[in-house]
């Protein structure tokens, strides 16, 4: 009895180490996923960008508006990207990308844009921020399930002597 129960012990112990590494191709694609999301930007089309995402996604604008499910958020960035977001440029210079299993992965990419609007119609400056996702591999393709963006503040906050970040968004002073 001792010998099965040390068995089935090592059994459970090992079988998530067999768990089959992600491929070549997906970490190619869950790369791809900022150029992809720059690109439908580039296009202006709203529809194109909500491809990206899973039916019941999570995102966080970089106002901190709540999106829920694939809808709203296409509905949001139509609206968005034919609107006060026409003429913005979006680029994406540094991403990261780590699996939290071979299909899932967590996304950081900073971002800097130009050309985009205040509410009222102004024009803005260059502004510079850095995307969260949360990408799943659904049905054979990798979907972003959870998204945040975040603008970015100007200057390198005390805190961050000694401490190299992964992705440094430009423009912040924040760059080594």
């Amino acid at each position: 009895m001792r010998r099965l129960s040390i068995a089935l012990m090592s059994l459970f112990a090992v079988a998530p180490l067999s768990t089959k590494a992600q491929t070549k191709a997906d970490e190619e694609a869950v790369q791809k996923l900022p150029q992809a999301f720059s690109d439908a930007w580039a296009k202006h089309d709203g529809h194109e960008l909500a491809k990206l995402v899973a039916d019941d996604a999570d995102f966080v604008t970089v106002a901190t508006t709540y999106l829920h499910g694939r809808s709203d958020f296409e509905k949001f960035h139509v609206r968005l990207l034919s609107g006060r977001f026409k003429d913005l440029t979006l680029t994406p210079p540094e991403t990261t990308v780590r699996f939290l299993r071979p299909d899932m992965a967590v996304v950081h990419w900073s971002w800097k844009i130009e050309g985009d609007k205040n509410p009222d119609g102004t024009a803005r400056q260059p502004r510079y921020g850095m995307m969260t996702l949360v990408a799943e591999k659904r049905g054979g393709h990798w979907l972003v399930v959870v998204g945040q963006n975040t603008n970015a503040i100007p200057g390198r906050p005390p805190e961050l002597e000694d401490i190299k970040t992964p992705i440094a968004v430009p423009g912040t002073g924040q760059e080594p």
